[in-house]
């Protein structure tokens, strides 16, 4: 049975398997994780029919860094498509392709 997507008001919309990612980071970290996406999101370059994806880090002791995969089109809203851990070197190539969250702040 197919689950229904699920819709966060006007701005963005999230996919059954970003949230299903979600819900495997404490409340804390998900909480991390969305609101430094969606602080760049007005930022976001968008491309028509395909996802891209930004990568982000969680500073703390042991730093967790993720990606959100995310499809972004004119004149539609963003959609949360997917998000899942990866390590300090593929961060470093991400930031190096200016395709990190930190990356878009600083535009």
């Amino acid at each position: 049975m197919d689950l229904e997507q699920k819709y966060t008001g006007d701005r963005y919309q999230i996919e059954d398997s970003f949230y299903s990612q979600l819900l495997t980071y404490t409340k804390d970290e998900a909480l991390m994780i969305v609101s430094q996406f969606l602080a760049v999101v007005p930022k976001l370059p968008n491309k028509e029919n395909w996802t891209q994806e930004a990568a982000g880090v969680i500073k703390r002791e042991d730093p967790l860094f993720f990606v959100v995969e995310y499809l972004k089109q004119e004149d539609d809203i963003p959609i949360l498509v997917d998000i899942y851990d990866i390590d300090v070197d593929e961060y470093l190539e991400f930031i190096s392709n200016k395709k990190s969250i930190k990356s878009y702040y600083n535009e």
